[in-house]
């Protein structure tokens, strides 16, 4: 078991919810990605987000916050001191109401790729 195990799983949690509507491209004890629909401007799947362990932190990719910002408008300042760049969260432990944040800030990207054509 690794230290971040339990932050790797409930981060892997929040994409549920979409699994059957993107696919799969890693799935790993510590990495965890999920691609859109095919883009025809970019000729190639659209990532949307997924999970990564790290040697100091789990960090949480979403992609809908980098290709629509606005989306971040909304968001706490406790998570935005998750914030690594322009779309990656970074966390050591669990924290449910981030995390909970986090599952509303999925939802919003989801329906942003799905309005876009970005979701099969």
């Amino acid at each position: 078991m690794g230290k971040y195990d339990a932050t790797f799983v409930a981060l892997k949690a929040l994409f549920d919810p979409y699994v059957e509507r993107l696919t799969v491209t890693a799935d790993g004890p510590t990495t965890y990605m999920l691609d859109g629909a095919f883009s025809p401007a970019l000729k190639r799947p659209m990532f949307f987000g997924g999970v990564r362990a790290g040697k100091t932190y789990v960090s949480l990719h979403l992609m809908p916050v980098y290709t629509n910002p606005e989306l971040m408008g909304r968001i706490s300042d406790a998570l935005r001191r998750r914030l690594h760049g322009k779309s990656c969260f970074n966390f050591t432990q669990p924290d449910p109401e981030l995390f909970d944040e986090l599952r509303e800030l999925l939802a919003r990207g989801f329906v942003t790729y799905e309005r876009l054509g970005y979701v099969k």
